[in-house]
Parts: structure tokens; sequence; C-alpha cells
């Protein structure tokens, strides 16, 4: 019988190592990891030895530090930014003033009332849209269930699907997350739903004055879920139909937000409960945007967004004030 040939020590596993040293875990418990994978045990020791003495980890060892000092200054941060309150506040005709000073430069959430109620586009329905755009066509982000990272791998779920059908799968075949038309979606929507910002007015104040297409739509059935994430600006979402769940972590608590690629975080919605949480997760505000309402995601929040119905909504971010958080944004690979 032939013998199994016991693992190699490559440079993946060496990889592994470092990371693990760079990120404090102590070397007999990496070496024992390494073990367990059929390394022998004085060679894997020998292994976590040699690369504590590396200079390639020496080097390594002051943006350690710096990162430290950043994750630590965070943390202080997010301890101050509690001090507000550890709930969304809810403001009715919220002034552009009040709002740029409270939250746009302060970085604080808010959900406003009474911002678009003069807007034709508050009329929406589901029966309006498909007698009016039915016959258009429109791109969608659809099976979504046959993939975890279906947000990640969002350019693999685009499809363009007549909108009428959509609709009424949208109303009548009840909760799912398997299609969702989308802001990513937006390249091709703001062409095949132009007539739609006839309905989209302006914020004075608020937003600079409506420019061609501004604005992203949001459109999908009861179940829809957008995962974890931040944004690279500052985001104002308004509510038209229906009702959406939105869970919020401040920006600075980013260290604890299992941010292993991007934007994104490996946290699922259910894995962080609405309160304080315990020491290795963060605390999550909760809020829930009826029609009518927006509500104000700061620049680097991360956000987890559930449709508790059928939605449609916009999303803007041609705010008054700079919002450019993009333009010096280089973190787009694995974190």
């Amino acid at each position: 019988m032939a013998r199994t040939k016991p693992p190699a020590l490559d440079d993946a596993l060496r990889t592994e190592i470092a990371s693990l040293l760079l990120a404090g875990q102590a070397p007999d418990r990496i070496a024992a990891r390494i073990a367990s994978r059929g390394i022998p045990g004085p060679l894997a020791a020998a292994e976590v030895a040699r690369a504590e003495k590396s200079p390639y980890l020496a080097g390594a060892r002051p943006l350690q530090a710096r990162l430290a000092k950043r994750d630590w200054l965070l943390a202080n941060a997010a301890r101050l930014q509690r001090l507000a309150g550890d709930t969304v506040p809810t403001i009715h005709a919220l002034d552009a003033q009040r709002f740029f000073t409270e939250f746009y430069i302060a970085n604080l959430p808010v959900k406003v009332s009474g911002l678009v109620d003069h807007w034709p586009a508050r009329r929406w329905s589901f029966a309006g849209l498909a007698q009016a755009l039915g016959g258009v066509m429109v791109d969608v982000q659809h099976n979504r269930e046959t993939n975890r990272n279906y947000e990640i791998d969002k350019d693999r779920h685009t499809a363009r699907q007549p909108f009428g059908p959509l609709l009424r799968r949208i109303v009548e075949d009840g909760p799912s997350n398997d299609f969702y038309v989308t802001a990513y979606n937006s390249g091709h929507n703001k062409q095949a739903l132009a007539s739609l910002w006839n309905d989209v007015g302006d914020i004075p104040g608020w937003l600079t004055p409506q420019e061609a297409r501004d604005g992203f739509v949001w459109i999908g059935p009861a179940g829809t879920i957008t995962p974890f994430h931040h944004d690279l600006t500052n985001n104002l979402l308004v509510q038209f139909v229906g009702e959406k769940r939105v869970k919020l972590v401040s920006a600075a608590e980013t260290p604890r937000m299992r941010n292993h690629l991007h934007c994104f975080s490996d946290w699922r919605g259910e894995d962080l409960p609405t309160g304080p949480g315990d020491a290795s997760k963060p605390p999550v505000m909760e809020v829930t945007l009826h029609p009518g309402e927006a509500l104000f995601l700061p620049v680097g929040w991360w956000h987890h967004v559930e449709g508790l119905s059928p939605t449609i909504g916009m999303s803007f971010i041609n705010f008054a004030r700079d919002n450019d958080f993009y333009s010096h944004y280089a973190s787009y690979g694995p974190l």
C-alpha cells in the first residue's frame, strides 16, 4: 500500500504562521495548529521559531504597532460616540443647517420625516409602475440565493428582465432574497426608468439641485437582504413604498467588523443582534424605515438592510457639502 505523503511546509503555510504571529497569537499555539495538519511537532515548532526571528517579520512590526495605535483611537471614538445614545434619532422636517452640523459633519445617523412629502414619487405603487413602465427591460440582481457571496459577486448575478412580470413577482410570490433591483443596476435602469425622475423633487439645502438621473432605485420583495457593508460616500436612503429594517454599526467599530474584503463584513445579520453585544461584537443600532421617511447613512458606517415588505425606494449621494470620500480610497482587495 502506498504511503501517504505528509503535508509540506510551503509558502502558504509560512504566510499563515507570519499572519498569526502578527495577530498576537502565542508561538506554541501556532506550532500546535500547524502540527495538527500533519506536520511533525518539532518541525512545526522550529518553523515558528524561525519566523519569529525573520527580518521580514521584524519589518512588519512597526506597521503592526501603528495599526494597534489606530485601533485604540477608533475604540476611543466609538466609546465617545456611544455617549450620544444607542438609538437612531427621528426628527421631523430637520432643517439643512442643523442636519449638516449635528449629523453630517459629526458622522452620525438620523432618520427624518417630512423631507419628501411634496414629491409625486410618494404616490408610487407597484400597480402604477407596472401600468406605466411594465413593458421596459430592467437590470436586476437575480439567483442571489444560490451564492452566499451574492453581494460581492454582483456582476455574476446581473440579468435583464421585463419590468412588468418582475413587479408582479415582487407582489405575488411572497418573501424572497433571490431577486432585487438595486443601485448596482443603475447604469441601465436610469435610462430604462427615466420617466420616474419626473416624480423626484429636490430637498433644498440638503441635496444639490437635481441634475439628470440623480438617485438610485431600489425595488424588491419582502425578504431582500443587503449584507453588512459600508459605503464610500454619505448616503440618503428614501422610502416610498413598504418598510425596511436597517442595522447600523459605527465606522469607529471597523476593527471589530470582520472586514475581510473591500467594504464587506463577514458578520451576518443574525450574528449581530441589536444592543451592546459582547467583547467580540460591536454594538448595533436598529431602525425601521417607513414610507415617506429618509435615513442618513454616514460614510463608513456599517449597515445591514432587510425588506420587511415589498419595497420601492431610492438613495442619493448628491449632498450640498463635500461627499468625495472615495478618490483616495485604495483598499479594494483582501484585508
